[in-house]
């Protein structure tokens, strides 16, 4: 079979609009959700990507009916197992996300260790913490997690870091567990906010999403409904540094400002403009870009998921910059494949100091997901033909990449060497 790569032929303006797709990462959970009831549940705005394709395929394997139409996807049935192929668990982080509504539903769970894309260890005794504290037993044999609860009861959890994933978790796990659960220190993403608004459409009883303090008190049994999801805010903020960098006037829809008030702090400039309204936000740029740093970290602080197309874009700046990564420790490995098109660029421990240049064209590897996005907008910057090996990373989380950047001017193409 041979491998495809993305051509980018860069230095064009980007003009037009863009309006984003319901959010990767919250679909995903919601998928997970979904299974909590033997009613059929509804999902709304799902793109076509391939990490919701294999989270559709498990749910199919552990025994639930997956009808999909459109951007619709339909959840009925109810699972009859607590384990499905290694294979799709070890192709992405997010079969993590089933663990708890598992567990909720089936008592009994056996899991390989999460895969999904090398940017660090992105440890699971969070997840563990906290459902052992709702009744579970946990442990590990060779790389199979094993958990098992007869029942589950509400406990008081402090959660020593708001990691996105064990809060959700644990919303699913307490949702149907007995007595009240108190989550302290939880995450506080628009995605964990959608998720309680699904649990809550389908009759759990949550308070304080958004906060990080929040309260769930059991019910018996949870029912359909039609749930949809946030707004892609990464597929946003990946737009909006293509054109900070590019240059050119885009105007972004389906995500709110308030979501993105850290992403755009970091990108608007004196070269950069950044309107916002209800329902998006308007870039225009000068295709120039001013030196800043930036230090990622849970919301609604700067997301480690915009970290790369940020620092791809510091790489043209007028000066230096330094990007701090506190969430993911192995998360510079694009550094080295900009460096291929000439970027300056020295990371030492969890910091890269970027001085800004002009880079030239060549040939670079994705090596994981984001990572693609930074390069491929890299590319889009730079005059004559590049080309981004391994866009099978990006095309985990973004619905036709190559047509999205196409319709706002980027002359861009899937292409096989």
């Amino acid at each position: 079979m041979s491998e495809k790569c993305i051509v980018i032929n860069g230095g064009h303006e980007l003009n037009g609009s863009v309006e984003v797709q319901g959010a990767k990462n919250a679909v995903l959970p919601l998928l997970a959700v979904a299974i909590l009831t033997e009613d059929d549940v509804v999902i709304e705005d799902c793109p076509h990507i391939s990490d919701i394709d294999n989270m559709a395929k498990m749910l199919e394997e552990l025994g639930a009916r997956v009808e999909r139409e459109g951007t619709r996807i339909r959840v009925s049935g109810s699972v009859t197992r607590g384990c499905a192929e290694t294979a799709l668990y070890k192709s992405m982080r997010s079969s993590m996300f089933m663990l708890g509504a598992l567990l909720s539903v089936t008592g009994e769970v056996d899991m390989p260790t999460p895969g999904g894309c090398d940017i660090g260890a992105r440890p699971l005794d969070i997840h563990l913490d906290g459902l052992m504290r709702m009744g579970a037993r946990t442990y590990c044999d060779g790389e199979i997690l094993k958990c098992r609860a007869e029942s589950l009861h509400g406990a008081n959890i402090v959660m020593r870091y708001p990691s996105v994933g064990a809060t959700e978790n644990l919303l699913m796990c307490a949702s149907l567990a007995e007595g009240e659960t108190v989550l302290i220190n939880c995450a506080r993403e628009p995605e964990i906010v959608a998720i309680a608004g699904a649990l809550k459409a389908m009759g759990a009883r949550i308070s304080g999403e958004g906060t990080s303090v929040m309260r769930i008190e059991g019910v018996k049994s949870l029912h359909g409904a039609t749930l949809r999801p946030c707004g892609d805010r990464i597929v946003a903020g990946t737009v909006l540094s293509a054109a900070a960098l590019c240059g050119g006037d885009v105007t972004v829809y389906g995500v709110g400002a308030n979501d993105m008030r850290s992403v755009i702090q970091a990108f608007r400039s004196k070269y950069c403009r950044i309107d916002e309204n209800g329902i998006g936000f308007r870039v225009r740029s000068e295709g120039r870009v001013q030196a800043k740093s930036a230090i990622t970290a849970p919301f609604p602080l700067f997301p480690t998921d915009m970290q790369p197309q940020f620092l791809a874009c510091q790489c043209f700046s007028d000066g230096i910059s330094r990007v701090q990564e506190t969430v993911f420790e192995n998360r510079f490995a694009h550094a080295s494949e900009l460096a291929k098109l000439g970027a300056n660029i020295a990371v030492q421990g969890n910091c890269a100091t970027v001085v800004g240049g002009k880079l030239h064209a060549g040939v670079v590897r994705a090596t994981d997901l984001r990572a693609g996005a930074g390069l491929c907008i890299a590319c889009m910057k730079i005059d004559g033909e590049s080309k981004v090996l391994n866009p099978r990373y990006i095309d985990r989380g973004y619905e036709n990449f190559v047509g999205l950047f196409s319709s706002i001017g980027a002359d861009i193409a899937l292409s096989e060497l």
